[in-house]
């Protein structure tokens, strides 16, 4: 037995506790990034699925209004323009909240895109 295997010895578990951390840190930002990244299919899909229920429920109001007020064609010109308002506003909710999780999610000093406007 020689006086270097102690060193060895201390060698290998200070090796396999930095693997360790590593492998811990590694999971921590895994785990952290599976909590906010979305794929860009399902982004697209909910900005459609949003914007499309929103125009058809609007449509689908006013065309009941017409049916029991006999207002027709307004009712349901009216409320599909609410409806279309509605799916504008919810596509511009979601995008800024993908921008949020896009700022979230970027390491470091590189930042998401912005959307164009301004800070004061």
């Amino acid at each position: 037995m020689s006086s270097e295997q102690p060193d060895d010895l201390s060698e290998r578990i200070a090796k396999a506790l930095e693997e360790r951390e590593a492998k811990a840190a590694a999971k921590r930002r895994k785990q952290a990034s599976d909590d906010v990244s979305i794929s860009a299919g399902a982004y697209a899909l909910r900005f459609g699925i949003e914007f499309v229920a929103s125009v058809f429920v609007g449509g689908f109001l006013g065309f009941w209004i017409d049916k029991f007020a006999g207002t027709h064609p307004w009712g349901l010109l009216v409320m599909g323009m609410f409806g279309l308002a509605a799916g504008i506003r919810a596509v511009i909710r979601a995008y800024h909240e993908l921008n949020a999780r896009a700022q979230k999610i970027s390491p470091g000093p590189d930042k998401a895109p912005d959307d164009g406007t301004k800070d004061a």
